[in-house]
C-alpha cells in the first residue's frame, strides 16, 4: 500500500494490455489518497478517495452525464459542409452527417475500480472514452491500444444549436419553429417542389471535446440543459486541478489516441 496523488500518473503502460498489466498505473497524490495498486492479470485496481472540493464538480459531472444518458437523442457529428443555400433552396446553409450514439456507466477491463466511470463511444464507433477523476482513458474496440488524456488538457464546449430534423423528433427535444424542405430566399413554400414539406428545427445542446493529443469530436443531444451541466462540471473540475500546478499533471505528457 502506497500513498500517492490520483490527479497524477507515475507510470504509462506499454502497447499490448498483457505489458500495460505488469506496470504500474499511479495516481500520486500529496495530501492522503490511497491506491490500491494490486495488478493482476491484466487488470488494475484503483480506488479514488476524493476530497470535498474535488467531489463536488465530479459529483455534479456524473449527475450531469447520467440525465444525459437518458437523453431521447444522441448523436455524434461524423462530418458538417457548408452548402450554397440558393442553390440548394435551403434554409440551412450546412449539411450534416451524424450517427446515433449511447452513453453510459461502465469501467474497462484495463481498470478494476468501484466506481463506474463515464463512458462515451468516439472516433465513429472505435474506441471508447471513459471519464476518471482527473483524466480521461481512451480504448480501441479491439483493446489492443489505449491512450491517457490529462483532463486539464481537454477542451470542453457548450452551444445551443438549431437542427433542422429530417428523422423522427425526440420527445424530450424543444423545437423553435418548422421550416420547407425547399424554400425560396424569405423562407416562404417554393411551390416548384410538388413533394414539399415542412421539417421542424430542433433546439439541441452541441458538446465539443478535443485535446491536444488528436481528440476531436462532436455531439448532439435532445437535452441541452444536462449537456451545458455537464461541459460546466467539467471546466470547474478543471480549474481546481490546474489551481494545484505541477502536482496535478500526468506526468507522461500527451499521449496520441489509439488508432
Amino acid at each position: 500500500m502506497r500513498t500517492l496523488a490520483w490527479t497524477t500518473l507515475a507510470s504509462v503502460v506499454s502497447k499490448t494490455i498483457r505489458a500495460k498489466a505488469e506496470q504500474a498505473v499511479a495516481l500520486r497524490r500529496s495530501e492522503i489518497t490511497t491506491l490500491q495498486g494490486n495488478l493482476a492479470a491484466s487488470r488494475i485496481s484503483i480506488s479514488f478517495d476524493m476530497e470535498t472540493e474535488v467531489a463536488g464538480p465530479h459529483r455534479r459531472m456524473i449527475e450531469a452525464f447520467d440525465q444525459l444518458s437518458s437523453s431521447r437523442g444522441s448523436w455524434a457529428l461524423q462530418t458538417s459542409q457548408q452548402i450554397d443555400r440558393v442553390k440548394a433552396r435551403s434554409m440551412s446553409g450546412t449539411v450534416v452527417a451524424r450517427r446515433a450514439t449511447r452513453l453510459a456507466r461502465r469501467t474497462d477491463a484495463l481498470v478494476d475500480t468501484n466506481d463506474l466511470p463515464m463512458a462515451l463511444s468516439i472516433q465513429n464507433g472505435r474506441s471508447t472514452a471513459y471519464f476518471y477523476p482527473g483524466f480521461i482513458l481512451v480504448v480501441n474496440a479491439a483493446r489492443s491500444d489505449f491512450a491517457l488524456i490529462d483532463l486539464k488538457e481537454l477542451n470542453v464546449g457548450f452551444a445551443l444549436t438549431q437542427f433542422t430534423e429530417m428523422d423522427p423528433v425526440p420527445s424530450d427535444a424543444k423545437m423553435v419553429r418548422k421550416v420547407w424542405a425547399k424554400s425560396n430566399k424569405n423562407g416562404t413554400r417554393d411551390r416548384r417542389f410538388k413533394d414539399n414539406r415542412e421539417l421542424p428545427v430542433m433546439l439541441y445542446g452541441d458538446l465539443n471535446l478535443q485535446s491536444t493529443g488528436g481528440l476531436r469530436e462532436s455531439f448532439l443531444f435532445s437535452r441541452p440543459e444536462p449537456c451545458e451541466a455537464f461541459v460546466r462540471a467539467i471546466n470547474d473540475l478543471k480549474r481546481i486541478l490546474a489551481s494545484r500546478g505541477p502536482q496535478g499533471r500526468i506526468s507522461s505528457g500527451p499521449t496520441a489516441l489509439p488508432n
